[in-house]
């Protein structure tokens, strides 16, 4: 059986770097502009290749916007067999806004959500862990329904906003062991699908909250951890600092750590992340295993 496979987005990221993120009806400059492969899929690919760890990535591109994507992940050996390419559609491209500590996102999703339809060919009861990051609700809950022998870890990420309903969120709840999400989006969700925390928990065994500069949360029957943030004033640019939090977790996972230690990995890959364009990310097993170390000799428990 193979160790994950991770559903998620492989976008152009158009990036405007600005002064500050403007209010409705206000207007900024744009200090600089770029644009750089993504996504969440892909993010979290550019940082778990350099970890080791194991997966198989479940995405949906455009040819005609997506062959340099496709070339750049070729150049470094990360496997896109399970990518569905479309030759009639442009996108996913993501519009990002950006001051360097927080975002505004608008995303086109291209053919993800009119065309592609990953549980026609998904490897089924063939992963240990399912990881439904962004894309379409009603294909991971059909994944979801039909396989029985993998751990189902939920993640709507950004789409928690606008691509969920309370029925699509209660379902892919209902069917998952873990949730991982931020603290605004678990906010949104718990308003949206009208339960407690302590509800949720009646159907999932882990709730992972990440909370940016304040670390993380796990959440069980058995009751609530904090996790500081593995903390550096040298940052590049906090996009994708998540996607690289869920690489740093599947490597812990991947590498037999207990939940607690993974998500401890995940602050500090996190922390890594950040300091540098997500591509040029090259952070080593033993690296980590010597950070880890430290960090469990500091945090205030």
């Amino acid at each position: 059986m193979k160790f994950l496979s991770f559903f998620g987005h492989l976008n152009i990221d158009v990036k405007l770097g600005v002064l500050n993120l403007p209010m409705p009806g206000e207007a900024t400059s744009v200090k600089n502009l770029n644009n750089v492969y993504a996504g969440t899929a892909g993010n979290f690919a550019f940082v778990s290749k350099s970890l080791g760890v194991d997966y198989d990535l479940y995405a949906a591109v455009s040819r005609s916007t997506h062959s340099g994507f496709l070339d750049f992940l070729r150049q470094r050996n990360i496997d896109y067999k399970h990518i569905k390419i479309f030759d009639d559609d442009t996108g996913p491209i993501c519009y990002i806004a950006s001051d360097g500590k927080e975002q505004i996102a608008y995303m086109y999703q291209g053919p993800v959500y009119t065309k592609w339809k990953p549980s026609e060919y998904f490897e089924y009861d063939n992963y240990r862990y399912i990881h439904f990051g962004t894309g379409p609700a009603e294909e991971y809950i059909k994944i979801a329904e039909k396989n029985k022998n993998s751990k189902i870890v939920f993640d709507p990420g950004q789409e928690t906003w606008y691509m969920y309903t309370k029925n699509t969120a209660m379902a892919m709840i209902n069917l998952s062991n873990i949730m991982i999400i931020n603290n605004n989006e678990f906010s949104y969700l718990l308003k949206m699908v009208q339960h407690t925390k302590d509800d949720l928990l009646n159907y999932l065994d882990y709730i992972i909250v990440t909370c940016g500069s304040h670390g993380s949360v796990i959440y069980s029957k058995d009751g609530e951890k904090h996790f500081d943030a593995y903390l550096t004033k040298d940052i590049h640019d906090t996009v994708g600092a998540g996607d690289s939090f869920r690489a740093g977790f599947y490597f812990g996972l991947y590498n037999n750590f207990n939940i607690e230690d993974s998500v401890k990995l995940g602050n500090i890959v996190a922390s890594y992340a950040i300091r540098k364009p997500i591509i040029d990310f090259s952070v080593k097993k033993d690296d980590l295993m010597r950070i880890l170390k430290i960090y469990k000799q500091t945090e205030v428990l």
